[in-house]
């Protein structure tokens, strides 16, 4: 978790205590009913000269009119959310009197649930709060650890962090990167093995596939190398490397009709790639298909011109089609791109006045 991060989760917490503390009565605060005295005692003192005749008369009549008349009348009206009186029958009215003129707690006030239910997702705000929690000084230990905080808008903070396992393509990425270092290492059989498990969860793995196929050409273990790239042929078609180092692979070994057809399917297929079509031009030409090759290798000039060799194969296919004039100017192409090998350099020159000559 970065520092802004944690410190915004400090401030934020700050100021909930703050708001917290600001709502409870102060310490040492008088209670909240403390104030509340009896109006006037005398009211209920009958005047001494009454006729003797009345007297038990009207003291039960004031007696019974002072409990049920005088606490309402005397009772402070301001604060509605204080509780109300219940009349009492007289012979009860100076315990209930006593009652109110000596302190009493306040009582409990527990949140309301859509409160916790707020505190747990987001801090609430200072309305919020205090509406909630009308005497609380602070919250539930639980709440704040469970707390979900989220950072403002716009402010590109992470309050949150939580640690994720790892992806399966990103084992995969580290078991590959372990079989390479084996190899780099001179361990080879141990990064084989670790390959070939890995391709039996991640066959499309591209990279796995290929070092695994260097590998087993690099202990001279050929027809495995070839079971292991028509596999990834046939999984990745799109990726035309296999079938560029399958097509090596079969042209060494005397399948030249197999390499053609792998390479023409990835044309058929409608792969684009200026490799794939010099690659076809080289073979149409070996096999003196001139006429395939001219067009291959026009096609890969088309996307890559200053490739010097391929100008040089356009030269000896359209020789080889009797188009002297063309193949000289793809002779002199071929030289002009500085591309060429000496040898190669000299077979141009060679091509060139043997055709001039003519």
């Amino acid at each position: 978790m970065g520092a802004l991060a944690v410190s915004l989760i400090n401030k934020m917490l700050k100021d909930l205590e703050t708001r917290q503390a600001a709502a409870a009565p102060p310490p040492g605060g008088r209670a909240i009913f403390q104030d509340l005295q009896p109006v006037n005692h005398d009211r209920r003192r009958v005047p001494g000269l009454v006729i003797g005749t009345l007297l038990t008369v009207g003291l039960v009549a004031a007696g019974y009119f002072g409990v049920t008349h005088w606490d309402s009348r005397s009772m402070p009206t301001a604060d509605n959310s204080l509780p109300a009186v219940v009349a009492t029958p007289a012979s009860t009215a100076v315990d209930t009197t006593a009652t109110l003129t000596s302190p009493v707690p306040a009582p409990a006030v527990s949140p309301p649930a859509s409160a916790t239910a707020t505190l747990s997702t987001t801090l609430p705000t200072p309305a919020k709060l205090a509406a909630a929690h009308p005497s609380a000084t602070k919250p539930p230990a639980t709440a704040i650890k469970a707390a979900k905080v989220e950072a403002p808008p716009n402010t590109g903070a992470h309050i949150e962090r939580t640690e994720q396992p790892y992806t399966a393509d990103e084992l995969a990425e580290n078991a590959y990167r372990d079989a390479a270092q084996l190899r780099a290492q001179g361990n080879p059989a141990e990064a084989e093995r670790r390959l070939k498990t890995l391709l039996v969860s991640h066959p499309k793995l591209i990279k796995a596939r290929e070092l695994l196929a260097n590998i087993q050409l690099d202990s001279g273990r050929w027809v495995e190398a070839q079971d292991t790239l028509e596999q990834g042929v046939a999984l990745t078609p799109e990726y035309l490397a296999f079938r560029f180092q399958l097509a090596r692979l079969y042209l060494e070994h005397g399948a030249d009709e197999q390499a053609l057809t792998l390479l023409e399917s990835a044309r058929h297929e409608g792969r684009t790639d200026p490799e794939l079509y010099a690659f076809l031009a080289a073979l149409y030409e070996r096999g003196g298909r001139h006429a395939d090759a001219v067009k291959n290798y026009q096609d890969a000039l088309a996307l890559r011109p200053v490739e010097g060799k391929w100008w040089l194969g356009l030269g000896i296919s359209l020789e080889g089609l009797k188009n002297n004039t063309d193949a000289r100017t793809a002779y002199r192409r071929a030289l002009e791109s500085g591309r060429l090998s000496a040898n190669l350099s000299h077979y141009a020159e060679d091509r060139l006045r043997t055709l001039a000559a003519h």
